[in-house]
């Protein structure tokens, strides 16, 4: 079997949907040594090769990624006589080609239920292109229960059979000695407002009326219509205890995870949500939203809240200051927490993926 992949996403020095791909594109290296694979990508990439099944075909192209997608990744896919083509970023090439399976992953529907927390540029590929990619798939991979839920309530005519659930992994960390925690509180991703930053500061103000010191450090990518987040941080009472880090490498988010007093996570929307999941790595207690793919991925180990009350949050968070042994999981949530690693991984991942792959080059009898 030919298989195909999009790999332009990694190109960005960004996480999210390049964590996804790059974990699991390692996970198939390691598993799969019968079928090749082709990496195809408008630009040169990073990623290391270490299957010599495994081929990056780059087509250098003078066209913005999605355009390079649609009209010239399609000539390269029936050149290289591709049998089944995957798309793990919610888009793919719209072009029916004879003999050519599509497998799509897709994440979420934030451009569906909030619109307005989205750059807009993203918002219209993801509607246009995004929406007509599911359509045209012959398998759709949804990263979490509740994606595939949001994909059948968004696309009721989708036939069931076609929707397989696979969830993100993590790589589990190699236990270490147990660092010192530190007081300060932790979040991780984009400053986008999607991830409800302005509550969870809001939240941070009310604890700081009642009496308690909270500190928080932030750490990833600049995102996108962060201004009113900004502003906020500007004028608010615990602006200085506020610490903005930026992108960070691998090892410096492990050492933070591993010595944060808690991880928060106010998110108003996720797919899933793989930071809560890297702070579980690491041994951190996690505060996240509720009725969402956080709570499916946690269960009982996680703290929950309103993500669209910062009283809410507030409330949660108090219970941490008012007792420290909060930060530390009992024998028995350790013992939890190495059953849901061990369901989370990216071989897990990869064999679910694989077997997708090929039901759909199976001919149908």
């Amino acid at each position: 079997m030919r298989i195909g992949i999009d790999v332009k996403h990694l190109r960005k020095n960004s996480a999210g949907i390049k964590v996804y791909l790059e974990n699991l594109l390692d996970a198939l290296q390691k598993l799969d040594s019968e079928n090749t694979y082709f990496l195809f990508s408008p630009s040169p990439i990073s990623y290391k090769l270490k299957n010599e099944n495994f081929n990056l075909v780059v087509t250098p192209s003078k066209l913005p990624g999605i355009l390079w997608q649609q009209y010239e990744l399609p000539h390269y896919v029936k050149d290289y006589k591709i049998d089944v083509f995957w798309g793990p970023e919610q888009t793919i090439f719209l072009k029916k080609l004879s003999g050519v399976k599509k497998v799509l992953t897709v994440h979420d529907f934030a451009y569906r239920r909030y619109p307005k927390t989205m750059k807009r540029s993203v918002r219209t590929i993801t509607e246009h292109y995004g929406s007509r990619s599911i359509l045209r798939s012959d398998a759709l991979v949804c990263v979490s229960d509740f994606t595939a839920k949001e994909l059948s309530h968004f696309f009721s005519g989708i036939a069931k059979e076609k929707i397989h659930v696979i969830d993100n992994g993590i790589v589990a960390s190699i236990e270490k000695e147990p660092k010192a925690k530190e007081d300060f509180l932790l979040f991780t991703g984009s400053l986008e407002p999607r991830k409800n930053l302005k509550t969870l500061l809001r939240a941070l103000e009310i604890l700081k009326e009642k009496g308690y010191s909270p500190k928080l450090k932030i750490a990833g990518p600049a995102g996108w219509k962060n201004k009113a987040f900004r502003s906020a941080l500007e004028n608010s009472s615990i602006r200085e205890s506020v610490e903005i880090l930026g992108f960070l490498s691998k090892e410096k988010l492990e050492h933070l995870y591993a010595t944060t007093k808690a991880f928060v996570f106010p998110s108003l929307y996720e797919g899933f949500g793989l930071p809560v999941l890297e702070a579980l790595n690491a041994k951190a207690r996690v505060f996240t939203s509720e009725n969402s793919p956080m709570q499916e991925i946690l269960g009982k180990l996680g703290i929950y809240f309103s993500p669209e009350s910062e009283t809410s949050l507030a409330n949660s968070l108090e219970k941490l200051y008012q007792n420290s042994s909060l930060s530390f999981y009992t024998e028995k949530e350790l013992e939890e927490r190495q059953k849901i690693l061990e369901k989370y991984s990216w071989e897990n991942t990869a064999k679910k993926m694989l077997s997708v792959f090929e039901s759909c080059a199976r001919p149908k009898s």
